[in-house]
């Protein structure tokens, strides 16, 4: 209880009348971060949050990942916070969802979901930018102190709420926020008002630029957003009424991509250029395969999790992917075996996931559960030979297994 009073309490300062009319600079005009008190105090909410997902388990650890995706900050912003000393960093969550949030001191969490669904790197930097540019112009803070909503109040509330909890049992209960108003997902992640959304969208924009990338690309990645859909996740398009409609935020980007491209044909067709004018650079797509390869742990990961969703076909494109750069992987080839058999558990057709375990075996003949699997697949066809044998070799390698009693049991009525 005194953590929630002491919670309430900052929560109170970042509302404070002296506050409210402070003014909020982006970062390219500061010399100190974070400059207020306030703001540090909404620092110290933010870092919170954040030890509490590091302490979840669900944060993926690999270093590999996290530096791809410091070298793409880094061509977006360059050296523009080194005044500062701050750099970007990243966090990858293994959630199927499509989502990803930047916290107020420049980390930036992502779901492997929405790694898994990008194309290309160009897809990926669209949405990186976008909360690149929420970090830069300190959206969070300016979201807290503008004209004092009180609605801000209620779902503060509900997000220390939350914490309060989570200090007492170490986990985070997202559902605490849902039902007193989801501070943070609303606030940093989809809460930001129609002006500042469309301003990420736009300075986005010119950061997808500074790192050589088509912009144009920005659009079908925003658009893969509504498929959160089928996890039951929140409708981007419907979420908080002070949230612009996906539609609307797809239309503002494409009205600015053809503006820009607009801009730069006049100035093409101009007989005296500035020496300060520069043509219109429309970026570069880079090959599909190259994002596949960098982000390679992440589709695995996820295809784990869409499968535990039943998102079979999901997990099978993630997969595909996967072995498109990853051919020689036994589990994945597994995975998609699994994919199949759980989708349809009773047939008809064992095909495909028989030929998926049979690759697996490819790759490595000691894979115990897809020769497991193989065995269950034959013996429901009654193909009692290779069933036998299948369980055979099962039983060889995993001798100790919790499942070795039935496969034996299995073995006697073949």
């Amino acid at each position: 209880m005194n953590r929630l009073i002491g919670f309430i309490t900052v929560l109170t300062l970042l509302l404070s009348q002296a506050a409210l009319g402070a003014r909020v600079d982006p970062m390219s005009k500061l010399e100190q971060l974070p400059e207020q008190e306030d703001e540090a105090s909404l620092w110290e909410i933010a870092s919170e949050h954040e030890n509490n997902l590091r302490n979840s388990g669900r944060v993926m650890q690999n270093r590999q990942l996290e530096r791809y995706l410091e070298s793409l900050a880094e061509r977006m912003i360059g050296n523009d916070l080194d005044h500062l000393g701050i750099t970007l960093d990243f966090l990858v969550v293994e959630e199927a969802t499509l989502s990803g949030w930047v916290y107020p001191y420049g980390t930036i969490a992502v779901h492997t979901g929405l790694l898994v669904r990008m194309e290309n790197e160009a897809q990926l930097v669209a949405i990186l930018a976008h909360e690149t540019s929420h970090f830069l112009q300190r959206h969070s803070y300016k979201e807290l102190i503008k004209e004092g909503r009180s609605k801000a109040v209620g779902k503060g509330l509900g997000f220390l709420a939350a914490l309060a909890v989570a200090s007492q049992t170490g986990t985070l209960d997202t559902g605490i926020m849902d039902k007193t108003g989801g501070i943070w997902s609303n606030l940093v992640t989809s809460g930001y008002s129609q002006g500042n959304e469309y301003d990420a969208d736009e300075e986005g924009l010119t950061l997808m630029a500074r790192a050589g990338l088509s912009r144009d690309e920005a659009v079908p990645a925003f658009a893969a957003l509504a498929e959160n859909e089928i996890y039951g996740a929140g409708d981007p398009r419907k979420l908080w009424s002070s949230h612009p409609k996906l539609e609307n935020r797809l239309k503002n980007l494409d009205k600015e991509i053809k503006k820009e491209k607009k801009d730069a044909e006049r100035q093409a067709k101009r007989k005296k250029k500035k020496d300060n004018d520069v043509p219109y650079d429309p970026g570069v797509v880079p090959e599909a395969l190259e994002y596949y390869n960098a982000i390679a742990p992440a589709l695995i990961a996820n295809a784990r999790l869409d499968i535990r969703e039943r998102q079979f076909e999901r997990a099978r494109e993630a997969l595909a992917k996967y072995l498109s750069v990853r051919s020689d992987d036994p589990e994945a080839h597994f995975l998609v075996g699994e994919t199949y058999r759980r989708a349809t558990p009773r047939g008809p057709d064992y095909s495909q996931r028989i030929a998926a375990y049979q690759q697996a075996l490819v790759h490595d003949s000691g894979f115990a559960d897809a020769h497991k699997e193989l065995g269950m697949a034959y013996r429901v066809q009654r193909q009692n030979v290779e069933a036998k044998q299948a369980f055979e070799k099962f039983l060889a390698l995993a001798a100790d297994s919790s499942e070795a009693g039935i496969i034996r049991g299995y073995l006697e009525t073949l």
